[in-house]
């Protein structure tokens, strides 16, 4: 594929400025988390609905697959992605499961971002599955529209690797089709904003973070939920956006959000914990409430990471309780 002289400038533009854009870490469960949304249904361990005895199952014809954490390879197209499957302990292939993607950043592999944001541990303790796909390229990145690297440059279709991936999870797994949800950090944030624009029947709610949204157009199917965080001492991806690309910075991603999803109020305050405000619109179209909580002082890392020294905020804990409350209608 020929290779646009000013895509190619552009590209090695960002890649020198976004070296650290994959930085995450690794969670700390005593941590404050990022404080509420527009949904008073608190934390909630299990991210799938709570069994029923006395009802028929919900799959049949599910093997039971081997439990732990599994790197896999799958077709797509005329080539070969990779992705990482953890399969909890509680899993039970007649009962439906909820699907939480996890996006990594620019530069990052997917077999560290799992260790450094301890999807692991959250998956066995919630009861979902986890899915870490690995970006594309010699310096690993995701095509998310404005940004970033070589499947940006060279246009992988990443949107098609999300689909493929989803559809040999469901044919493998009892897959809940009203909870996939997807977060990421940096790069892998500004995917999760693509895909709630182009795959919003799949993904029942987003969690961004450190990215705003740099697709265009963007027109979802149906109003998506948002739980987006953002530092705003972010010197990688500015907090108001601009610099490098013209990209959006963190208002202008969560207003957009608000007027996708129809919210009828003005965005409010609804909690400050220590260095984490959160604002939020609602209510809005199908209960798809839109979050945005500032990290004061907060930098370019996946809250509470092991390369967060601030660790004012707890990023997993704070998406997947989000999530718990957000099944797609």
């Amino acid at each position: 594929m020929q290779v646009r002289s000013a895509q190619y400038l552009q590209y090695l533009s960002v890649g020198l400025l976004t070296l650290v854009l994959g930085c995450g870490g690794e969670t700390n469960g005593g941590l404050i988390d990022g404080g509420g949304s527009g949904d008073d249904g608190g934390s909630v361990d299990d991210l799938g609905s709570p069994p029923d005895l006395t009802v028929v199952p919900d799959c049949t014809g599910k093997s039971m697959s081997m439990t732990g954490t599994q790197s896999r390879t799958i077709s797509v197209g005329t080539g070969k992605r990779t992705y990482i499957v953890h399969v909890p302990p509680g899993y039970d292939p007649s009962k439906f499961t909820s699907v939480v993607f996890a996006f990594h950043g620019f530069t990052t592999q997917a077999t560290d971002f799992v260790k450094n944001i301890g999807i692991e541990a959250a998956s066995d303790q919630r009861n979902f599955l986890a899915v870490i796909p690995q970006g594309s390229g010699v310096v690993p990145s995701w095509n998310a529209g404005g940004c970033c690297g070589e499947a940006q440059t060279f246009n992988t279709d990443d949107v098609g690797f999300v689909k493929t991936l989803l559809a040999s999870l469901r044919s493998e797994f009892c897959v809940d089709n009203k909870r996939v949800f997807a977060m990421g950090h940096s790069n892998g944030g500004f995917m999760v904003n693509r895909l709630a624009c182009e795959m919003a029947d799949d993904f029942a709610a987003i969690g961004p973070n450190s990215a705003g949204l740099v697709f265009s157009p963007c027109k979802p199917t149906r109003p998506v939920p948002v739980y987006y965080m953002h530092g705003d001492a972010d010197l990688v991806v500015f907090y108001g956006g601009g610099f490098p690309l013209g990209w959006n910075g963190a208002k202008n991603t969560f207003d957009g959000w608000g007027t996708r999803n129809s919210c009828t109020t003005p965005a409010k305050v609804t909690s400050q914990s220590g260095k984490v405000t959160c604002q939020t619109y609602a209510p809005c179209a199908a209960g798809a409430d839109v979050n945005l909580c500032t990290i004061s002082g907060g930098d370019h890392v996946w809250p509470s990471s092991t390369t967060d020294t601030q660790r004012y905020a707890d990023g997993t804990k704070s998406y997947l309780d989000f999530f718990a409350t957000h099944p797609k209608p």
